[in-house]
């Protein structure tokens, strides 16, 4: 089962999560997709989960930003 989440473009182009992104060498896209699923609003792909943890205050700030999924689709 393949989980697809809908966002709203302008939480990849926010600095503070360009930010983070750049701190663990990914993409903006990429940790977003490490919130969701540090947060449980979806299931891991993989059981590596690319070698890194958003931080308790990086959960918070996205949190505080707002950044939440407009439709989640599960196929």
């Amino acid at each position: 089962m393949d989980t697809k989440i809908l966002l709203s473009e302008d939480f990849c182009k926010m600095e503070a999560i360009r930010y983070v992104a750049s701190r663990y060498g990914t993409t903006p896209e990429n940790v977003l997709e490490h919130y969701f699923v540090q947060t449980g609003i979806v299931a891991p792909k993989n059981a590596d989960n690319d070698g890194y943890e958003l931080q308790s205050n990086e959960l918070a700030l996205f949190h505080d930003l707002g950044v939440q999924p407009t439709v989640i689709e599960i196929e």
